[in-house]
């Protein structure tokens, strides 16, 4: 059996959706990196990987939207804080011009953008785009070079210095939007996921979401974090990619191109699968 190559990023949200995924008769091949190197694969960037199905974020759909289609009903989103997006602002500051951010990411750099320009747009007269740094998660260095700091938290546990402002930019999404913030998404290519691997994904979700304490006790004993904490997290996250989960998305699409990320606004292109559809999903 040829296996697909699946790409995964170490994200705990994520663990529920590949449950039993990593299996000798599964029909993926796991590999897991940083979110933007995983997008650059699935682009065919990175030749010694091929991927035939990654977990992207929603700018990393946006890019190649033409060429990609979405799993249906799946997804990592949500709509409370959980510390996973976080804007750290140095205590005292009213513009905000300059922001150091998490290279590993994409989504959520485009997401600080957008909160900023949105609900805070107090940059200084004549200044028309925020500067975005490109620096490694170090949150001092970040603040040493920048007014604000974007760090993204893959393992539910965070510690800051008290010196500094947080802005959760999940809290803030919902709060401008009235709607959940979608995290990521499996994506695929016609002709190298089929319908079969599709299932697949959607009964690894459903075995995920009914093995959350199972998984929390495995990964907590992994990250240093109690039980309790690490299943609190997971249980945070919506995994059904829902009409309100949609709508997210595209309203997510469409903020970023009219503040000139995109140069449209591309459709939501998904696999049509002959089954019925599968009962939602959500942790929370």
């Amino acid at each position: 059996m040829t296996r697909v190559g699946l790409g995964i990023t170490e994200a705990l949200s994520l663990k529920p959706l590949v449950e039993g995924l990593e299996n000798a008769s599964s029909p993926f091949q796991l590999h897991s990196d940083l979110p933007a190197k995983i997008a650059l694969a699935f682009a065919g960037r990175t030749p010694s990987l091929e991927l035939g199905c990654a977990f992207l974020t929603p700018i990393d759909y946006s890019r190649h939207g033409r060429e990609y289609q979405i799993v249906p009903r799946l997804c990592v989103a949500s709509a409370v804080p959980t510390k996973t997006i976080q804007l750290f602002v140095k205590q005292g500051g009213r513009n905000i011009s300059r922001v150091a951010v998490d290279i590993r990411v994409t989504s959520e750099i485009i997401l600080a953008n957008i909160i900023l320009l949105e609900k805070y747009p107090n940059l200084p007269s004549g200044k028309k785009k925020i500067e975005f740094v490109p620096m490694l998660p170090d949150l001092s260095a970040m603040l040493d070079k920048a007014d604000a700091a974007l760090v993204t938290n893959f393992l539910g546990s965070s510690s800051y210095r008290s010196d500094v402002f947080a802005l959760d930019l999940v809290e803030e999404w919902t709060d401008l939007t009235d709607l959940p913030y979608v995290h990521g998404f499996w994506v695929g290519r016609e002709g190298n996921l089929d319908e079969k691997g599709c299932e697949a994904l959607l009964e690894a979700k459903r075995k995920g979401a009914a093995a959350l304490g199972h998984i929390a006790v495995n990964e907590a004993s992994k990250y240093g974090i109690s039980t309790e904490a690490c299943l609190s997290y997971l249980s945070s996250f919506i995994y059904d990619l829902g009409p309100t989960e949609e709508k997210s998305l595209s309203e997510f699409l469409r903020y970023a191109f009219f503040h000139g990320v995109l140069g449209d606004v591309p459709d939501l292109n998904f696999f049509s699968l002959s089954s019925p559809s599968s009962p939602s999903v959500s942790a929370n």
